[in-house]
């Protein structure tokens, strides 16, 4: 994709047309359209920098735009909602650490574990004993030390049934989804309530396993109503 193609794919995406971003960053539409007509090598400095801080990107970014990952990656990243997009830099953050701490192929466990604190929304509790109520509204704010996965809700952890992976009180992070594999963790709601529990998926039957064995198995089958919320990943 060339550098002006691909600016006026974010303006409309972003816009709607060229002429509605000219008016946003007070820039005549006529120099706009001729921008991107004519080409961004040909154009003023002043006037490539404004339609980049219009639309929230560096110029150096321009030199890089055929790369079709990058392109892909701004292209969608730019329709996510404010919340997805900063979890999108953050795993982005994460992943430069990872790449620059492996230059030698030896990885840092302070990448995972450092006095770091963020503020995470927590939606609710999962239960790791008793059920547990789920809602789509933020209970309460917590910090929480070190690296935060993108994720679509962190959850509170209740009860010691998944312990020693999950502890009581423990903060989980959840990406919503309706497919998950045999022997993965999930949060379900089962008659109303909310749990965590490791699934595996039998010929007749769902059977949701505790990690502490003083714990026994719940077993679901097909009349019986179970519902899958996502999957755990961290």
């Amino acid at each position: 994709m060339q550098i002006e193609n691909y600016l006026k794919h974010l303006i409309e995406l972003k816009f709607g047309s060229v002429n509605a971003f000219s008016k946003e960053i007070d820039l005549a539409y006529t120099t706009v359209r001729s921008i991107l007509e004519r080409g961004v090598m040909n154009s003023k400095v002043e006037n490539v920098l404004k339609i980049c801080k219009g639309l929230g990107i560096k110029p150096e970014s321009l030199m890089e735009c055929e790369t079709s990952n990058i392109t892909d990656l701004l292209t969608i990243t730019i329709q996510l909602e404010a919340a997805r997009q900063s979890n999108v830099l953050s795993y982005a953050n994460h992943q430069l650490m990872l790449q620059n701490e492996t230059q030698n192929k030896v990885i840092s466990l302070s990448t995972y574990k450092n006095d770091t604190k963020y503020e995470v929304n927590v939606h609710g509790y999962a239960s790791a004993g008793t059920g547990e109520t789920l809602t789509d509204e933020v209970l309460f704010t917590k910090e929480i030390k070190g690296y935060i996965p993108p994720h679509d809700i962190a959850l509170q952890v209740n009860g010691d049934s998944m312990e020693p992976m999950f502890e009581d009180k423990e903060i989980i992070f959840v990406e919503k989804t309706q497919d998950i594999n045999s022997g993965q963790i999930g949060i379900f709601i089962i008659d109303g309530e909310s749990y965590v529990k490791k699934v595996f998926i039998e010929e007749k039957r769902i059977r949701l396993v505790s990690l502490n064995s003083k714990y026994e198995d719940l077993y679901f089958y097909n009349n019986e109503s179970i519902e899958l919320i996502g999957k755990v990943i961290l």
